[in-house]
């Protein structure tokens, strides 16, 4: 007899839930005289239930466990014997009242596995939104520097055109094909010789391009920087200009020309 292949069959397991026939219960008691090793197997299986048991809940009363008791122990003695053989009197045997309890020990596992993971996704959503709006701050955060930033520059801006002796040279496209929306400002003091520009509308170029600022004077016009068109409504300062008649804008090459490219002029705007 193979007494680890019977304890490894599951039968003992069976056997202490009530799960077993009469005729296979009667074999596992037998068993269990026979062989020690398979009682002990018994008594430990027996052992595991009731610590589990006592995990899951509280035992139920002794009045609950006699009606199960009495029960199953009618159940058994109404199995009666074929007719024609002789009386005998029914072994009864007390079956565990584990089957119930697993069956309740079942339901609260899979209720208490219904709340965690309930607990687990609300926990989860709570953690996206925290961490949303932890993002959400930050990128506020960057763009309140970024206004700041901007202020500050606007700031010092107005700063620089408050102290000089500036006067406003508006440049518009309306008058050319190339942009016909464009309008640009540029600020010059004449005796400080200093200009700035201020893009209003200029459209984006290729990467091979360049805005380039004209000064026209009595020698010609005369390339005084290059002009960016993303610094949209901020000061962007040129190079000196001593004497001039008019300003333009045309696009270049990139890096800007010597001289301008008059079919691809933007704006124009005379000094008053």
């Amino acid at each position: 007899m193979d007494i680890q292949a019977y304890i490894s069959s599951g039968k003992l397991e069976l056997f202490v839930l009530g799960d077993l026939s009469v005729r296979e219960q009667e074999e596992v008691m037998k068993m269990a005289e026979q062989y020690p090793e398979i009682k002990k197997e018994l008594e430990q299986i027996e052992e595991a239930m009731f610590a589990f048991d006592n995990v899951v809940g509280h035992a139920p009363s002794d009045s609950v466990k006699e009606k199960v008791l009495d029960t199953w122990e009618k159940e058994v003695k109404a199995t009666s014997k074929p007719q024609g053989k002789p009386k005998e009197e029914t072994k009864v045997i007390a079956m565990q009242p584990w089957k119930t309890y697993a069956a309740a020990a079942s339901i609260i596992a899979v209720v208490a596995s219904v709340f965690a993971i309930y607990f687990a996704t609300r926990y989860y959503d709570v953690d996206q939104k925290f961490t949303t709006l932890v993002e959400e701050r930050a990128v506020l955060a960057e763009e309140l520097d970024q206004y700041k930033v901007n202020f500050e520059q606007t700031d010092a801006q107005l700063e620089t055109l408050l102290a000089g002796n500036f006067e406003r040279v508006p440049m518009k496209g309306d008058g050319f094909e190339m942009q016909k929306d464009a309008q640009v400002d540029v600020w010059w003091d004449k005796a400080a010789e200093s200009v700035f520009i201020s893009v209003n509308t200029l459209n984006e170029l290729d990467e091979n391009s360049d805005y380039q600022l004209w000064a026209i004077g009595d020698d010609g016009p005369v390339g005084i920087g290059l002009v960016n068109a993303d610094k949209k409504f901020s000061l962007q300062q040129m190079q000196a200009v001593a004497a001039a008649g008019a300003f333009a804008i045309t696009i270049e090459p990139k890096g800007g020309s010597e001289s301008p490219t008059l079919e691809k002029l933007v704006v124009l705007g005379p000094v008053a």
